[in-house]
């Protein structure tokens, strides 16, 4: 399954552990394909050298190159607006470019939308649960 991941969950999973963690491996491991575009990449590089600095580990590092693996780039086609903060619709627009069903994210800007047309946005504990719900 293909989807988009807002940068609080990367960060999240890659400083903070947790569920973001646990979704992160499950795209590390191949279950799950993480799509972006350059503006979200850039944006998730940014905010991983902001942590990395603040934090003085290096975990930030040694992600990089990892998740540059396990990242799908697209080009945007879409540049719409929808939500109340600007900087979160390019995730949307990522989403639709790519004809992904789910983003997750923990932004209570994106998470309030919570569809648009057939992408749900959702929290990642609610998302790997409905993975579990899923298999079973």
């Amino acid at each position: 399954m293909r989807i988009v991941i807002d940068t609080n969950i990367i960060i999240s999973g890659i400083f903070f552990g947790g569920k973001p963690r646990e979704l992160l491996k499950l795209c590390f491991s191949g279950d799950l394909q993480m799509v972006c575009t350059e503006e979200i990449f850039t944006e998730y590089i940014e905010t991983i050298n902001r942590f990395t600095k603040k934090s003085g580990k290096n975990i930030g590092e040694e992600i990089k190159p990892l998740l540059i693996e396990n990242l799908e780039f697209i080009e945007n086609r879409f540049f719409d607006s929808y939500s109340r903060d600007p900087d979160d619709d390019k995730f949307i627009n990522c989403a639709m470019t790519a004809d992904i069903k789910y983003i997750i994210s923990g932004d209570k800007d994106l998470l309030v939308l919570e569809k648009i047309n057939k992408i749900k946005i959702v929290e990642v504990a609610n998302f790997i649960q409905l993975l579990i719900d899923k298999k079973e």
